[in-house]
């Protein structure tokens, strides 16, 4: 399977640090921010996947899933969940890097056929997440608000576009 993403910008750059922790921190102004940079990329006929926090259940993703729909007529599915763990973040601090199968992603909801599958996140960094993610799916693109990296490649996932800023 082919894994793919694109971001709009990168996360060291101006203030999209700040936007991206601030998503996480489910503020609305970022949250808003990020979905009208994020709806520019939605194709027709796609339905949006917002990716589980480390809670389980997707959080600020399906508000950011919600507000990319009303703009773009999209679908959301709130599709994937996993067992709540220790926040990714943490676990880098503490060196320790999950892999994708280690992240539990699940399906809970059937993809309908014909979809253009968009999985949702804040930031692509080393790959994991959007990785297990895809694994979990099967199929689609990973958008992120920004990309930790200007590398073409992150641990198996290619970029399929520049970032836009």
């Amino acid at each position: 399977m082919e894994t793919r993403f694109l971001a709009t910008c990168n996360y060291r750059q101006g203030s999209n640090r700040e936007t991206a922790h601030a998503m996480k921190n489910d503020e609305h102004w970022a949250i808003y921010k990020a979905a009208q940079e994020m709806a520019k990329y939605i194709p027709t006929n796609a339905v949006l996947i917002p990716i589980p926090s480390h809670t389980g259940n997707a959080t600020y993703t399906l508000e950011l899933a919600k507000r990319i729909a009303r703009a773009t007529n999209a679908e959301v599915l709130d599709a994937l969940k996993c067992e709540p763990r220790e926040m990714l973040y943490n676990l880098k601090k503490q060196g320790k890097r999950p892999t994708p199968r280690q992240m539990g992603f699940y399906l809970v909801h059937s993809i309908p056929e014909g979809k253009r599958v968009i999985i949702l996140d804040n930031v692509v960094a080393t790959g994991t997440t959007a990785a297990a993610a895809l694994m979990a799916t099967g199929k689609g693109i990973v958008l992120a608000f920004a990309a930790a990296t200007n590398s073409e490649q992150i641990e198996g996932l290619t970029r399929i576009n520049p970032f836009i800023n």
